[in-house]
């Protein structure tokens, strides 16, 4: 297993495989880098593909400290500064996405070659004049309060209701499995802080400053998020393409690996024919 220390001192688990032109992949909020096993294999072949854990996540460390989307998106520039990664295509799904929105607020896109946004707004919480965030703009700052208030009383009763409403066709039985290992491989406090920093973030000014080749990939039975979300990106982001995923819910990556690979591929390979 490979680690690398953030600046803070913080190990962050990463893996590395393939050659040639690079990807990293950014999973979601509550997951970890194998979200995207499938696809990693695959790309590896013809690319330098690199995942990792979140701090917080799957085999990375769970501190107390750093718990923002600016530390994550720091975190970033420093594992890619370590691994002398240029000319990168950015993926990232869900908190994956809002974590690639911060990179470039922060570092804008000089090392990156394209960006993937997998299922994702750049406004979690809705209002009077924000109706595309979370769960079809019906998600509001007093939804989010009381969910941070139960994710931190006891996740597990928060987690049940958000994974049956996330993936509907899920028996009693898969969910149920589902919500063990969701519970059993996370930390409370680092599922609720970052709860926080998508629920206060607002990424829309960020949006014209991906100067670079982008997909908008969203799943055509998203309970979270709508094919009118993913059209506000493509709108606001200078060259993005939307690509709608048949048949899939927000866990697009997991439900169609194959698919999720060939777009990758896709952003990829256009990128370099630039």
């Amino acid at each position: 297993m490979a680690f690398f220390e953030t600046s803070d001192g913080v190990k962050l688990y990463y893996q590395q495989k393939g050659e040639g032109n690079t990807i990293v992949l950014i999973h979601g909020w509550s997951a970890d880098h194998t979200s995207f096993d499938q696809s990693f294999d695959e790309l590896s072949r013809n690319y330098q593909v690199v995942s990792f854990d979140l701090r917080g996540h799957g085999s990375s460390d769970r501190p107390e400290k750093g718990l923002s989307l600016k530390r994550f998106a720091t975190d970033l520039e420093e594992l890619m500064e370590y691994l002398n990664l240029q000319d990168v295509t950015l993926v990232g799904h869900s908190m994956g996405a809002s974590v690639s929105f911060e990179y470039v607020k922060i570092y804008g896109v000089q090392r990156l070659k394209s960006v993937s946004i997998f299922d994702m707004t750049p406004k979690l919480v809705n209002d009077g004049d924000w109706k595309l965030g979370l769960y079809h703009g019906k998600y509001t700052r007093e939804d989010s309060l009381k969910d941070l208030t139960v994710i931190n009383e006891d996740f597990s009763e928060f987690a049940k209701p958000f994974f049956k409403i996330t993936v509907p066709y899920l028996t009693e039985d898969l969910l149920n499995e589902q919500l063990d290992q969701v519970i059993n491989n996370n930390t409370p406090h680092v599922l609720s802080a970052m709860w926080h920093a998508m629920a206060v973030s607002d990424f829309r000014d960020v949006l014209p400053n991906i100067t670079v080749p982008t997909q908008i990939v969203y799943g055509e039975k998203s309970t979270l998020y709508s094919k009118e979300t993913a059209a506000y990106l493509a709108s606001q982001i200078p060259d993005a393409k939307v690509v709608p995923f048949e048949s899939c819910t927000h866990l697009l990556i997991v439900e169609n690996p194959g698919k999720t690979t060939q777009v990758i591929e896709e952003i990829a390979q256009l990128s370099y024919n630039l």
